[in-house]
Protein backbone atom coordinates (compact mmCIF):
# COMPACT_ATOMS: atom_id res chain seq x y z
CA UNK A 1 0.00 0.00 0.00
CA UNK A 2 1.44 3.36 -1.05
CA UNK A 3 1.30 6.13 1.55
CA UNK A 4 -0.80 9.18 0.74
CA UNK A 5 2.18 11.53 1.01
CA UNK A 6 4.00 9.50 -1.66
CA UNK A 7 1.19 9.82 -4.20
CA UNK A 8 0.62 12.48 -6.85
CA UNK A 9 -2.59 14.09 -8.08
CA UNK A 10 -4.36 12.68 -11.18
CA UNK A 11 -3.60 15.88 -13.11
CA UNK A 12 0.15 15.19 -12.98
CA UNK A 13 -0.30 12.06 -15.07
CA UNK A 14 -0.58 14.37 -18.08
CA UNK A 15 3.02 15.52 -17.57
CA UNK A 16 4.27 12.00 -16.82
CA UNK A 17 2.79 10.63 -20.04
CA UNK A 18 4.10 13.52 -22.14
CA UNK A 19 7.57 13.21 -20.56
CA UNK A 20 7.61 9.49 -21.30
CA UNK A 21 6.62 9.98 -24.94
CA UNK A 22 8.53 13.11 -25.99
CA UNK A 23 12.20 12.25 -26.04
CA UNK A 24 15.20 12.10 -28.30
CA UNK A 25 13.02 10.60 -31.04
CA UNK A 26 11.57 14.04 -31.86
CA UNK A 27 14.97 14.99 -33.28
CA UNK A 28 15.11 12.19 -35.85
CA UNK A 29 11.81 10.34 -36.31
CA UNK A 30 10.82 12.09 -39.57
CA UNK A 31 13.44 10.32 -41.68
CA UNK A 32 12.42 6.92 -40.35
CA UNK A 33 8.65 7.18 -40.81
CA UNK A 34 9.06 8.68 -44.30
CA UNK A 35 10.79 5.53 -45.61
CA UNK A 36 7.46 3.77 -46.21
CA UNK A 37 4.72 6.39 -46.31
CA UNK A 38 6.64 9.38 -47.67
CA UNK A 39 4.90 12.73 -47.18
CA UNK A 40 1.79 10.90 -45.91
CA UNK A 41 3.69 9.55 -42.90
CA UNK A 42 2.09 12.17 -40.64
CA UNK A 43 -1.09 10.08 -40.91
CA UNK A 44 0.85 7.11 -39.54
CA UNK A 45 1.61 9.19 -36.46
CA UNK A 46 -2.09 9.86 -35.92
CA UNK A 47 -2.78 6.14 -36.40
CA UNK A 48 -0.09 5.36 -33.82
CA UNK A 49 -1.60 7.90 -31.40
CA UNK A 50 -5.04 6.33 -31.73
CA UNK A 51 -3.50 2.91 -31.12
CA UNK A 52 -1.76 4.12 -27.97
CA UNK A 53 -5.01 5.65 -26.68
CA UNK A 54 -6.61 2.22 -27.06
CA UNK A 55 -3.66 0.70 -25.18
CA UNK A 56 -4.02 3.28 -22.40
CA UNK A 57 -7.73 2.49 -22.16
CA UNK A 58 -6.91 -1.22 -21.86
CA UNK A 59 -4.33 -0.51 -19.16
CA UNK A 60 -6.86 1.42 -17.08
CA UNK A 61 -9.56 -1.22 -17.59
CA UNK A 62 -7.20 -3.77 -16.06
CA UNK A 63 -5.63 -1.62 -13.35
CA UNK A 64 -8.88 0.02 -12.22
CA UNK A 65 -10.27 -3.45 -11.61
CA UNK A 66 -7.17 -4.85 -9.89
CA UNK A 67 -6.01 -1.63 -8.18
CA UNK A 68 -2.40 -2.79 -8.36
CA UNK A 69 0.64 -2.75 -10.63
CA UNK A 70 2.28 -4.82 -13.36
CA UNK A 71 4.07 -7.25 -11.05
CA UNK A 72 0.94 -8.25 -9.12
CA UNK A 73 -1.14 -8.62 -12.29
CA UNK A 74 1.49 -10.78 -14.00
CA UNK A 75 1.73 -13.02 -10.93
CA UNK A 76 -2.05 -13.39 -10.80
CA UNK A 77 -2.41 -14.31 -14.48
CA UNK A 78 0.75 -16.38 -15.02
CA UNK A 79 1.71 -17.53 -11.54
CA UNK A 80 4.55 -16.36 -9.31
CA UNK A 81 7.57 -17.60 -11.27
CA UNK A 82 6.48 -16.96 -14.87
CA UNK A 83 4.79 -13.71 -13.86
CA UNK A 84 7.97 -12.48 -12.13
CA UNK A 85 10.04 -13.47 -15.15
CA UNK A 86 7.78 -11.50 -17.51
CA UNK A 87 7.93 -8.50 -15.18
CA UNK A 88 11.73 -8.74 -15.23
CA UNK A 89 11.64 -8.69 -19.03
CA UNK A 90 9.68 -5.45 -18.93
CA UNK A 91 12.13 -4.06 -16.35
CA UNK A 92 15.05 -4.78 -18.68
CA UNK A 93 13.11 -3.22 -21.54
CA UNK A 94 12.77 0.04 -19.57
CA UNK A 95 16.44 0.02 -18.54
CA UNK A 96 17.79 -0.52 -22.03
CA UNK A 97 15.31 2.02 -23.40
CA UNK A 98 16.70 4.58 -20.93
CA UNK A 99 20.25 3.61 -21.92
CA UNK A 100 19.46 3.93 -25.63
CA UNK A 101 17.90 7.37 -25.18
CA UNK A 102 20.92 8.55 -23.20
CA UNK A 103 23.39 7.16 -25.75
CA UNK A 104 21.58 8.80 -28.68
CA UNK A 105 21.53 12.13 -26.85
CA UNK A 106 25.25 11.83 -26.17
CA UNK A 107 25.77 11.15 -29.89
CA UNK A 108 23.86 14.36 -30.68
CA UNK A 109 26.11 16.31 -28.30
CA UNK A 110 29.25 14.81 -29.86
CA UNK A 111 28.19 15.46 -33.45
CA UNK A 112 26.63 18.91 -33.05
CA UNK A 113 28.39 20.53 -30.10
CA UNK A 114 31.54 18.88 -28.71
CA UNK A 115 33.09 16.41 -31.19
CA UNK A 116 36.04 15.52 -28.98
CA UNK A 117 34.23 14.98 -25.68
CA UNK A 118 34.47 11.46 -24.25
CA UNK A 119 31.37 9.33 -23.77
CA UNK A 120 32.42 8.34 -20.27
CA UNK A 121 32.86 12.01 -19.31
CA UNK A 122 29.28 12.86 -20.26
CA UNK A 123 28.01 9.72 -18.53
CA UNK A 124 29.79 10.69 -15.31
CA UNK A 125 28.13 14.11 -15.51
CA UNK A 126 24.58 12.87 -16.24
CA UNK A 127 24.14 9.57 -14.36
CA UNK A 128 24.81 10.95 -10.83
CA UNK A 129 22.12 13.57 -11.50
CA UNK A 130 19.71 10.81 -12.56
CA UNK A 131 20.49 8.90 -9.35
CA UNK A 132 19.91 12.04 -7.26
CA UNK A 133 16.48 12.47 -8.84
CA UNK A 134 15.50 8.82 -8.35
CA UNK A 135 16.66 8.80 -4.73
CA UNK A 136 14.20 11.62 -4.06
CA UNK A 137 11.27 9.28 -4.74
CA UNK A 138 8.47 9.22 -7.26
CA UNK A 139 7.15 12.69 -6.39
CA UNK A 140 10.56 14.17 -7.23
CA UNK A 141 10.53 12.41 -10.59
CA UNK A 142 7.05 13.79 -11.31
CA UNK A 143 8.32 17.29 -10.49
CA UNK A 144 11.15 16.82 -13.00
CA UNK A 145 8.58 15.60 -15.55
CA UNK A 146 6.56 18.79 -15.02
CA UNK A 147 9.57 21.02 -15.68
CA UNK A 148 10.58 18.73 -18.54
CA UNK A 149 7.35 19.71 -20.28
CA UNK A 150 7.07 23.35 -19.14
CA UNK A 151 10.62 24.62 -19.74
CA UNK A 152 11.20 23.28 -23.29
CA UNK A 153 7.69 24.28 -24.43
CA UNK A 154 9.06 27.47 -26.04
CA UNK A 155 10.76 25.28 -28.67
CA UNK A 156 7.40 24.74 -30.36
CA UNK A 157 7.65 28.35 -31.60
CA UNK A 158 10.82 27.48 -33.52
CA UNK A 159 8.60 25.69 -36.04
CA UNK A 160 7.44 29.08 -37.33
CA UNK A 161 10.91 29.92 -38.70
CA UNK A 162 10.93 27.31 -41.51
CA UNK A 163 7.39 28.16 -42.66
CA UNK A 164 8.35 31.02 -45.04
CA UNK A 165 10.63 28.57 -46.86
CA UNK A 166 8.17 25.68 -46.84
CA UNK A 167 5.79 24.62 -49.59
CA UNK A 168 2.48 22.90 -48.90
CA UNK A 169 2.70 21.21 -52.30
CA UNK A 170 5.40 18.92 -50.87
CA UNK A 171 2.81 17.19 -48.66
CA UNK A 172 0.24 16.98 -51.46
CA UNK A 173 -1.60 15.03 -52.67
CA UNK A 174 -2.92 13.56 -49.44
CA UNK A 175 -3.59 9.79 -49.38
CA UNK A 176 -0.99 9.31 -52.09
CA UNK A 177 0.19 6.11 -50.36
CA UNK A 178 -1.58 2.84 -49.70
CA UNK A 179 -3.01 1.78 -46.36
CA UNK A 180 -0.29 -0.88 -46.02
CA UNK A 181 2.41 1.77 -46.46
CA UNK A 182 0.81 3.87 -43.72
CA UNK A 183 0.59 0.83 -41.45
CA UNK A 184 4.27 0.02 -42.17
CA UNK A 185 5.29 3.44 -40.85
CA UNK A 186 3.00 3.21 -37.80
CA UNK A 187 5.23 0.87 -35.69
CA UNK A 188 8.12 3.33 -36.09
CA UNK A 189 5.84 6.12 -34.88
CA UNK A 190 4.54 3.91 -32.05
CA UNK A 191 8.12 3.44 -30.81
CA UNK A 192 8.20 7.10 -29.80
CA UNK A 193 4.96 6.66 -27.83
CA UNK A 194 5.71 3.32 -26.13
CA UNK A 195 7.01 4.95 -22.96
CA UNK A 196 3.40 5.12 -21.79
CA UNK A 197 3.80 1.53 -20.60
CA UNK A 198 5.57 2.67 -17.44
CA UNK A 199 2.06 3.64 -16.30
CA UNK A 200 1.70 -0.04 -15.40
CA UNK A 201 4.34 0.50 -12.71
CA UNK A 202 3.43 3.87 -11.19
CA UNK A 203 -0.37 3.43 -11.17
CA UNK A 204 -0.48 2.80 -7.37
CA UNK A 205 1.34 6.10 -6.83
CA UNK A 206 -1.57 8.08 -8.29
CA UNK A 207 -4.11 9.49 -5.85
CA UNK A 208 -7.66 8.68 -6.99
CA UNK A 209 -6.14 6.82 -9.92
CA UNK A 210 -9.43 6.36 -11.80
CA UNK A 211 -9.66 10.11 -12.33
CA UNK A 212 -6.24 10.17 -13.97
CA UNK A 213 -7.35 8.24 -17.05
CA UNK A 214 -8.60 11.34 -18.86
CA UNK A 215 -5.25 13.06 -18.22
CA UNK A 216 -3.35 10.06 -19.55
CA UNK A 217 -5.39 10.19 -22.77
CA UNK A 218 -4.89 13.96 -23.06
CA UNK A 219 -1.14 13.52 -22.55
CA UNK A 220 -1.03 10.99 -25.38
CA UNK A 221 -3.09 13.31 -27.61
CA UNK A 222 -0.70 16.19 -26.86
CA UNK A 223 2.38 14.08 -27.68
CA UNK A 224 0.77 12.81 -30.88
CA UNK A 225 -0.07 16.40 -31.88
CA UNK A 226 3.54 17.51 -31.32
CA UNK A 227 4.92 14.67 -33.45
CA UNK A 228 2.32 15.38 -36.16
CA UNK A 229 3.00 19.13 -36.32
CA UNK A 230 6.79 18.60 -36.38
CA UNK A 231 6.45 16.03 -39.17
CA UNK A 232 4.18 18.29 -41.25
CA UNK A 233 6.61 21.21 -41.01
CA UNK A 234 9.51 18.90 -41.87
CA UNK A 235 7.77 17.36 -44.88
CA UNK A 236 6.79 20.81 -46.15
CA UNK A 237 10.39 22.07 -45.84
CA UNK A 238 12.45 19.08 -47.02
CA UNK A 239 11.90 16.95 -50.10
CA UNK A 240 11.65 13.18 -49.71
CA UNK A 241 15.09 12.79 -51.29
CA UNK A 242 16.61 15.25 -48.83
CA UNK A 243 15.03 13.42 -45.86
CA UNK A 244 16.74 10.20 -46.93
CA UNK A 245 20.11 11.86 -46.35
CA UNK A 246 19.26 13.45 -42.98
CA UNK A 247 19.69 11.80 -39.59
CA UNK A 248 18.35 14.66 -37.43
CA UNK A 249 15.84 16.70 -39.47
CA UNK A 250 14.64 18.69 -36.46
CA UNK A 251 18.17 19.94 -35.78
CA UNK A 252 18.50 20.90 -39.43
CA UNK A 253 15.34 22.99 -39.06
CA UNK A 254 16.93 24.78 -36.11
CA UNK A 255 20.01 25.59 -38.19
CA UNK A 256 18.05 28.07 -40.31
CA UNK A 257 17.07 30.13 -37.26
CA UNK A 258 18.97 33.40 -37.13
CA UNK A 259 18.69 35.77 -34.18
CA UNK A 260 20.46 39.13 -33.68
CA UNK A 261 22.25 37.82 -30.58
CA UNK A 262 22.82 34.20 -31.65
CA UNK A 263 24.25 32.42 -34.68
CA UNK A 264 23.80 28.76 -33.73
CA UNK A 265 20.35 28.27 -32.21
CA UNK A 266 20.73 24.48 -32.33
CA UNK A 267 23.12 24.81 -29.38
CA UNK A 268 20.27 26.29 -27.33
CA UNK A 269 17.87 23.66 -28.66
CA UNK A 270 20.12 20.73 -27.73
CA UNK A 271 20.91 22.19 -24.31
CA UNK A 272 17.19 22.73 -23.65
CA UNK A 273 16.43 19.22 -24.86
CA UNK A 274 18.33 17.92 -21.84
CA UNK A 275 15.30 18.96 -19.76
CA UNK A 276 13.28 16.51 -21.88
CA UNK A 277 15.82 13.68 -21.79
CA UNK A 278 16.36 13.84 -18.01
CA UNK A 279 12.77 12.89 -17.00
CA UNK A 280 12.79 10.24 -19.76
CA UNK A 281 15.79 8.46 -18.28
CA UNK A 282 14.77 9.01 -14.65
CA UNK A 283 11.23 7.68 -15.16
CA UNK A 284 12.32 4.56 -17.03
CA UNK A 285 15.12 3.80 -14.57
CA UNK A 286 12.78 4.28 -11.63
CA UNK A 287 10.20 1.99 -13.26
CA UNK A 288 12.76 -0.73 -13.98
CA UNK A 289 14.20 -0.64 -10.46
CA UNK A 290 10.73 -0.52 -8.90
CA UNK A 291 9.75 -3.75 -10.67
CA UNK A 292 12.86 -5.56 -9.39
CA UNK A 293 12.22 -4.24 -5.87
CA UNK A 294 8.67 -5.64 -5.99
CA UNK A 295 9.97 -9.05 -7.07
CA UNK A 296 12.96 -9.31 -4.74
CA UNK A 297 13.89 -8.12 -1.25
CA UNK A 298 16.67 -5.85 -2.51
CA UNK A 299 16.26 -2.14 -1.80
CA UNK A 300 15.41 0.09 -4.75
CA UNK A 301 18.45 2.26 -4.01
CA UNK A 302 20.87 -0.64 -4.58
CA UNK A 303 18.98 -1.79 -7.66
CA UNK A 304 19.16 1.73 -9.09
CA UNK A 305 22.92 1.88 -8.57
CA UNK A 306 23.34 -1.49 -10.31
CA UNK A 307 21.21 -0.42 -13.27
CA UNK A 308 23.14 2.85 -13.55
CA UNK A 309 26.32 0.80 -13.86
CA UNK A 310 24.63 -1.34 -16.52
CA UNK A 311 23.65 1.81 -18.45
CA UNK A 312 27.21 3.16 -18.11
CA UNK A 313 28.75 0.00 -19.58
CA UNK A 314 26.05 -0.32 -22.24
CA UNK A 315 26.63 3.23 -23.50
CA UNK A 316 30.37 2.63 -23.68
CA UNK A 317 29.85 -0.53 -25.73
CA UNK A 318 27.76 1.32 -28.34
CA UNK A 319 30.74 3.10 -29.82
CA UNK A 320 29.47 4.03 -33.29
CA UNK A 321 26.25 5.38 -34.79
CA UNK A 322 25.85 2.16 -36.81
CA UNK A 323 25.86 0.12 -33.59
CA UNK A 324 23.31 2.48 -32.02
CA UNK A 325 20.97 2.20 -35.00
CA UNK A 326 21.42 -1.55 -35.20
CA UNK A 327 20.37 -1.94 -31.56
CA UNK A 328 17.53 0.59 -31.71
CA UNK A 329 15.99 -0.97 -34.84
CA UNK A 330 14.67 -3.88 -32.78
CA UNK A 331 13.00 -1.78 -30.09
CA UNK A 332 9.74 -0.98 -31.95
CA UNK A 333 9.06 -4.67 -32.56
CA UNK A 334 10.25 -5.69 -29.07
CA UNK A 335 8.02 -3.19 -27.32
CA UNK A 336 5.01 -3.83 -29.54
CA UNK A 337 5.38 -7.60 -29.15
CA UNK A 338 5.56 -7.31 -25.36
CA UNK A 339 2.42 -5.19 -25.06
CA UNK A 340 0.54 -7.36 -27.55
CA UNK A 341 1.38 -10.59 -25.75
CA UNK A 342 0.57 -9.12 -22.34
CA UNK A 343 -2.83 -7.74 -23.28
CA UNK A 344 -3.75 -10.88 -25.19
CA UNK A 345 -3.55 -12.91 -21.99
CA UNK A 346 -4.47 -10.19 -19.48
CA UNK A 347 -7.49 -8.51 -20.87
CA UNK A 348 -10.14 -11.21 -21.07
CA UNK A 349 -9.18 -13.09 -17.85
CA UNK A 350 -8.91 -9.96 -15.72
CA UNK A 351 -12.20 -8.52 -16.93
CA UNK A 352 -14.19 -11.74 -16.96
CA UNK A 353 -12.91 -13.72 -13.99
CA UNK A 354 -14.97 -13.29 -10.87
CA UNK A 355 -13.21 -12.83 -7.58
Amino acid sequence: MIKKQDQVSPFMVFFIVVSAQLGVGVLSFQSEIAKYAGHDAWMSIILAGITMNIVIWMMYQIMNKEKTDLVAINCKVYGKWIGSLLSMVFSLYLIFLAALILRIFIEVIQVWMFPFVNIWGLLLAILPLVYYIISGGFRTIVGVCFFGVAIPSFLIFTLFFPLPYSHATKILPIFDHSLMELISSAPIAVFNLLGTGVLLVYYPFISEARKSQVWAHLGNVFSTAVYTVVSLVTFAYFTHEQLKELIWPTLMLWKIIELPFMDRFEYIGIATWFYIILPNISLYLWGGSRIVKRITTISQERISIFFLLVIFVFCLLLDTWEQIMSFSSGFPMWGSAYYTSMFRFWFCPILLWKR
